[in-house]
């Protein structure tokens, strides 16, 4: 049913009207009062009736007993009645004075308190999370600050997380920026040296081709990465497990690099064991990983220098090797390469092509084949790719 301004109106002002603690407590103390004096009353009348009534001589006790309260000056029985009155109400004021000074210094406390933590939830409202919420000597605000501070800490550690996030994309872009506009150039630059007939000559126009083919694929690699690492962080990679023969897995690659390596000035050796082994993988995601390694160990290798790709059983297990005997990574820079868009200063100043997120991504990939991968360097000496896979045991194979 549809409301009229005026029933929203009219729903609004019916809503009970919040009120302050502190108003609250003005109110209880005033009750509080005026209650102490009805008692009070109610008391020394009581206490009237019961001495002249009850106790023998009990007028006469209790008209010397206010005497004496009231400096020895006699009292008669005319005025017995309202000093005893006047008694109850003061002692009445007096003990209702305790405890509403009592009170008040507790609700003080309660309040400042009370005002700090708003001003706590106020500032995590409006974004701002540097401070801390400090403990309370009350056990129910303690627990209500300790849940502050929770979510200000939750709070603090997701916009620390988002600002890396976005410090890592910035940076992927700066990276991607450099990367393409490199292979880009260099195409564009030999294509035109084509079309402008600088390239006269058949064998001269193939050595254009085959440079515009070697810088498409490089292109090629940047996308996949960037297609793959978007995969990777939705949790959206797909992978196509199998039993893979690895010996003519690994042998069939050797062949491949060997061509890029050599196409690159530099020379290749394989040593494929021929024993039975298989492993549970994703054809094309393994081949992922060994492709970035190899990639990587040409890119970064030394002109004229060696690359080896080996294998060998260890602990139930084939365990991959790639080597190069290239510059190497220092001992920081080699406890970061697997993470994200990490690379190397050296890198990042020289015409190397990379985003940083090759590793990033093998990684990745070896860790849904329950495997291991891991690198040894020596600055000046090369680097070497260790990839762990579990073998499949012999009674669980088709």
């Amino acid at each position: 049913m549809v409301k009229w301004r005026g029933e929203i109106q009219k729903e609004a002002g019916a809503m009970p009207k919040k009120t302050t603690l502190k108003g609250q407590f003005l109110r209880t103390s005033l009750a509080m009062l005026v209650l102490s004096l009805l008692i009070g009353v109610a008391v020394m009348v009581a206490v009237m009736i019961f001495f002249t009534v009850r106790v023998p001589d009990g007028e006469k006790f209790l008209m010397e007993s206010l005497s004496f309260l009231f400096g020895k000056q006699t009292i008669g029985p005319s005025r017995m009645v309202p000093v005893l009155v006047l008694a109850g109400v003061l002692l009445c004021l007096m003990v209702t004075g305790v405890c509403i000074l009592l009170t008040s210094r507790l609700t003080g406390r309660i309040t400042a308190t009370l005002k700090t933590l708003r001003q706590a939830a106020d500032n995590l409202r409006d974004g701002e999370l540097d401070f801390q919420i400090l403990s309370c000597d009350e056990r129910e605000l303690d627990e209500l600050s300790h849940s502050l501070e929770s979510v200000r800490q939750r709070l603090k550690a997701t916009a620390v997380a988002e600002a890396a996030a976005q410090e890592e994309r910035g940076l992927l872009m700066a990276n991607l920026s450099h990367d393409l506009r490199t292979p880009i150039t260099a195409i564009k630059g030999y294509v035109e040296g084509i079309q402008d007939g600088i390239a006269n000559t058949p064998e001269k126009q193939r050595h254009y081709l085959e440079i515009v083919y070697n810088k498409s694929v490089i292109l090629e690699r940047l996308v996949r990465n960037m297609s793959d690492f978007s995969e990777y962080e939705l949790g959206r990679m797909q992978y196509h497990f199998e039993y893979v023969e690895m010996g003519p897995f690994l042998r069939d690659l050797a062949e491949e690099y060997q061509v890029d390596v050599q196409q690159n000035g530099m020379t290749f050796t394989a040593q494929i064991p021929q024993g039975h082994y298989v492993v549970t993988a994703d054809r094309s995601k393994l081949k992922r990983v060994l492709d970035n390694l190899v990639s990587n160990a040409i890119k970064y290798g030394r002109a004229g220098g060696a690359i080896a790709l080996t294998a060998e059983e260890y602990e139930r297990g084939l365990v991959i090797q790639v080597s190069d005997n290239g510059k190497g990574i220092s001992a920081q820079a080699l406890r970061h390469v697997f993470d994200s868009f990490f690379r190397e200063d050296s890198a990042r100043t020289s015409s190397v092509p990379g985003s940083g997120l090759g590793l990033a991504i093998c990684r990745s990939i070896v860790d849904s084949h329950h495997g291991k991968i891991w690198l040894t360097s020596e600055e000046g000496e090369g680097t070497r790719a260790f990839l762990y896979l579990p073998l499949q045991k012999e009674e669980g194979l088709l």
